[in-house]
């Protein structure tokens, strides 16, 4: 096994699963087209993959963990990224309230 850092590590997994099922995409604030994320942990995945599935969000928690919710519903596999533990409690709500009740409000669909 190859030895690299824990964002190269991470970077590796997410190109993989990008690369073999097309239901994957990363959404978080500044991880596209100018910045690849704080820690630049989704470089170069904006150029192989596009838009469409490499999406920069508003500044907004709550709404990433939202749509990756929603989309994960859908079927699809979203990668979430929040850049920083800290700012994890404004998406709570949809974490504890939303994703861990939906199958009891959705009748299991």
């Amino acid at each position: 096994m190859p030895v690299m850092s824990y964002i190269d590590a991470i970077t590796l997994a997410m190109k993989e699963e990008m690369e073999r099922d097309p239901k994957v995409f990363v959404l978080g604030e500044d991880v596209g087209k100018k910045k690849s994320g704080v820690f630049k942990a989704t470089a170069g995945l904006y150029e192989q993959f596009g838009e469409a599935r490499v999406m920069d969000t508003p500044l907004a928690e709550s709404a990433i963990a939202g749509v990756g919710i929603g989309a994960a519903m859908y079927g699809m596999r979203p990668i979430a990224e929040m850049q920083f533990a800290d700012f994890i409690m404004p998406a709570i709500n949809q974490i504890i309230s939303e994703a861990a009740k939906i199958r009891y409000r959705s009748n299991n669909d």
